[in-house]
């Protein structure tokens, strides 16, 4: 039976993870050596504990904690638990593309501005002056000037 077990650093070369993170992994309660050698501490994986962690890392990929991977993988939850889980990550990840396109969007116009006044040579300019340049090209959208209002008046 010995034969076909996998130690730690088999498994973790398998998977393309490392030793330790098997060892975090085993801590959280997500993946338990088939055996423990009480001499040595070597722990011992089978085969099909190779689809398990990558299960595990496609979760953690798609941005799930361990800890809501524990959750999830509890059996505790029914099919519209888990329903809701998934659609709330969805809409984090959703947030993060429009706070991406956001920020894409500001860049595009900063570049724009910064072709627009091509007269002026940035190396020319003295770290101090280049700084307050830069300044004054950038654009501040709404919720960056509400968010300075608010910290203004809390200070």
């Amino acid at each position: 039976m010995d034969e076909q077990l996998l130690k730690i650093g088999e498994l973790a070369g398998l998977c393309n993870v490392s030793p330790k993170a098997l060892r975090v992994y085993e801590k959280r309660g997500l993946i338990k050596p088939i055996k423990i050698d009480e001499e040595s501490g070597y722990r011992y994986y089978s085969a099909d504990q190779v689809k398990d962690v990558e299960t595990l890392i496609e979760w953690r990929d798609m941005g799930f904690s361990l800890k809501e991977i524990r959750i999830i993988f509890s059996g505790k939850y029914n099919k519209e638990d888990i329903d809701l889980i998934l659609s709330a990550k969805k809409r984090e990840w959703q947030e993060k593309i429009w706070i991406a396109e956001a920020k894409m969007e500001e860049i595009d116009k900063l570049g724009c501005n910064l072709k627009f006044d091509e007269k002026t040579n940035l190396s020319s300019l003295s770290d101090k002056d280049r700084a307050w340049y830069l300044s004054r090209l950038t654009i501040i959208n709404d919720n960056n000037v509400r968010q300075a209002i608010s910290e203004a008046i809390w200070l």
